[in-house]
Parts: structure tokens; C-alpha cells; sequence
């Protein structure tokens, strides 16, 4: 049964649960589409929560980035990379080019690219971009 993230007015500020990171989260726009499309990844692909991790720091070409969602295989391997725009973000080459950049570092098969109303959908296979349908299921990750 799918569950909408639960929000909650602290101070006269909305936040929103991170059902991954376990703890309030100041509800920005971009905030709100990363929840729902966690809660997406639960509800509807049916990924394990235990193997999605959620805006972790890494380097890459010398920099440190913050990357959305990275979703993990069974055998903790990292296979999806996911990127959250707020809704009025359009999806557009700037945004392709950021995750491309936080995939030379993480080498996963499949991206993600959301503003929660537009999801795109990419295999990489053979250093090649192919747009797909739909993320694979767990089990095939």
C-alpha cells in the first residue's frame, strides 16, 4: 500500500520525513521531489529502502558533489544514480551533463533524471547513453 511522505511544521517551517536518512528534512522544493521519488523507488519499483542511500558527498575531477539517490544492488554495488530538480526546474542538457559528471565517479548501468512531473530514463552500456522506459527491477539490478 503506497504511504505519502509525511510532512510537519516545526517553527513555521515545513519538513518533510526521509524515510532513509530517518529524520526531518526542511521541506524545499527540490526536497519534495527527492522524497516522492524515494517513495516512488519503494512503492512502485519496489527497491529494498536498505539499498538506497540519499545525498551522499563524493569527488569527482577533484571536487566534492553531492549526489540525489543512489540506489544499490544486493550485493551493494552501486546501479542507479539519480538526479532531483524542484518541479519548475526544467529537465534539460545542464542537468544530463551533471549526472553524466557524478557517473564518472559511480560507473552505474542506469540514471535517473526527475523534476517530478518529467522522469527520464538512461542505460549505459558500452560508454553509450540509451533512453529507456522504465528503471529495471531489483532483482535484475
Amino acid at each position: 500500500m503506497p504511504v505519502t511522505p509525511t510532512i510537519k511544521i516545526i517553527d513555521h517551517q515545513k519538513y518533510i520525513f526521509c524515510l532513509v536518512r530517518r529524520k526531518w528534512i526542511l521541506l524545499t522544493p527540490e526536497e519534495k521531489v527527492r522524497q516522492f521519488t524515494i517513495q516512488q523507488l519503494v512503492d512502485y519499483f519496489e527497491f529494498p529502502l536498505k539499498y538506497i542511500s540519499v545525498e551522499k558527498t563524493l569527488k569527482v575531477l577533484g571536487l566534492s558533489k553531492r549526489y540525489d539517490i543512489v540506489v544499490y544492488n544486493q550485493q551493494l554495488q552501486p546501479k542507479i544514480l539519480i538526479e532531483c530538480k524542484a518541479e519548475d526546474i526544467a529537465i534539460d542538457q545542464k542537468t544530463l551533463q551533471q549526472i553524466a559528471t557524478y557517473n564518472i565517479k559511480l560507473q552505474v548501468p542506469f540514471l535517473m533524471v526527475t523534476n517530478g512531473k518529467n522522469s527520464f530514463y538512461f542505460e549505459i552500456k558500452d560508454d553509450k547513453s540509451t533512453q529507456i522506459n522504465n528503471l529495471p527491477k531489483f532483482d535484475n539490478l
